[in-house]
């Protein structure tokens, strides 16, 4: 198990993108039991359709996540916590429209897109706006 735990160290530090061929081609003779064999065999086609994406040092040394576990409690926690609340039925476009403001708040948009949001309401439902000079003496100082 030592020589596993060896190779996937050598993924996360970049080395292991070139151990792909070797850990395929020499199972054998590095000492891997029968089950590990065959895993390797199982997973083997994976890192080798996949090299050009498999940069995990870049990512490491970015600060993103690379284990699913990270990314599935994201995804539980902005979509599925919301969605799947107790009888509540969705449908497709209602649930992105959700998703997209859940998204503009949980990354502390919310101003600015509102902001943005008036904007372009405004412009859709007063497109002739522009003609009317503001307003000014008593009346707009009464309101």
């Amino acid at each position: 198990m030592q020589l596993m735990k060896l190779l996937v160290l050598g993924l996360l530090s970049g080395v292991g993108v070139a151990l792909i061929p070797w850990r395929t081609d020499q199972p054998q003779s590095i000492g891997l039991t029968a089950a590990q064999r065959e895993r390797l065999e199982q997973i083997s086609p994976y890192f080798h359709h996949n090299q050009e994406r498999l940069h995990y040092e870049q990512y490491l040394a970015a600060g993103y996540p690379i284990a699913s576990g990270v990314i599935e409690g994201a995804g539980r926690h902005v979509i599925k916590d919301r969605l799947e609340r107790t009888g509540m039925h969705w449908t497709v476009p209602g649930a992105q429209a959700l998703l997209c403001l859940r998204g503009v708040a949980l990354n502390g948009d919310w101003e600015a897109f509102m902001t943005h949001y008036i904007a372009q309401e405004s412009k859709r439902l007063y497109p002739q706006a522009h003609w009317v000079e503001p307003a000014e003496g008593p009346l707009l100082k009464a309101a």
